[in-house]
């Protein structure tokens, strides 16, 4: 006995979408399903399906503007970070400098020290800023070509004060000294235009 084509089609897709009669206390998948309502009828499964498609459209169109806006979000502090140093940097520079100028104009030699330190460590902040190379502010003298910095001889004189300062500790800074290494770095860091 031969079996038609279209029966044997009929048959195979039967079987592959028929239920297995799988039991779950007493009462079998298929007989589960059958009792929800609405589920077997074609009318329900396209309004199921259509929902679907319309809530999965939904959910990537908000998807794709989320991304959207992180990513210019994203993009607009990048921008923003890279303008805002300029301005509180100089504020903090300004801030910073007025703070020597007052340690400068005291009575006492710690502070004129405190000065000359702190002078040096700042032109040597914005000498690394500028981008002069060297691990210190010694290299970084000394890899200064001659004409890459008009006030470079004045600037080792002050240098070579607060190295005084720093490697000799019953150095005697006199104020006349102490002043001129820091009129020195203000020279320089005028010329690097932080000042």
């Amino acid at each position: 006995m031969t079996i038609p084509e279209n029966q044997i089609i009929e048959n195979t897709i039967q079987d592959l979408y028929q239920i297995p009669d799988f039991q779950m206390g007493g009462v079998s998948l298929a007989q589960a399903i059958e009792y929800l309502p609405g589920f077997g009828e074609d009318q329900n499964w396209f309004i199921v399906k259509s929902l679907m498609i319309a809530l999965s459209i939904v959910l990537a169109t908000l998807f794709i503007i989320i991304i959207s806006k992180t990513n210019k979000l994203i993009g607009s502090k990048t921008n923003s970070i890279k303008k805002i140093p300029s301005e509180p940097a100089s504020s903090i520079l300004n801030t910073r400098w007025k703070e020597i100028e007052r340690h400068i104009s005291s009575t006492r030699e710690a502070e004129w020290k405190f000065a000359v330190i702190e002078a040096d460590k700042l032109t040597d902040e914005m000498l690394q800023t500028s981008g002069f190379a060297g691990e210190t502010m010694g290299e970084r003298l000394m890899n200064i070509q001659p004409g890459q910095l008009i006030t470079l001889q004045g600037l080792w004189e002050a240098h070579k004060i607060r190295n005084r300062l720093v490697h000799d500790v019953n150095y005697f800074l006199r104020y006349t000294e102490a002043k001129r290494a820091v009129g020195l770095y203000e020279e320089t860091l005028k010329e690097l235009q932080a000042l």
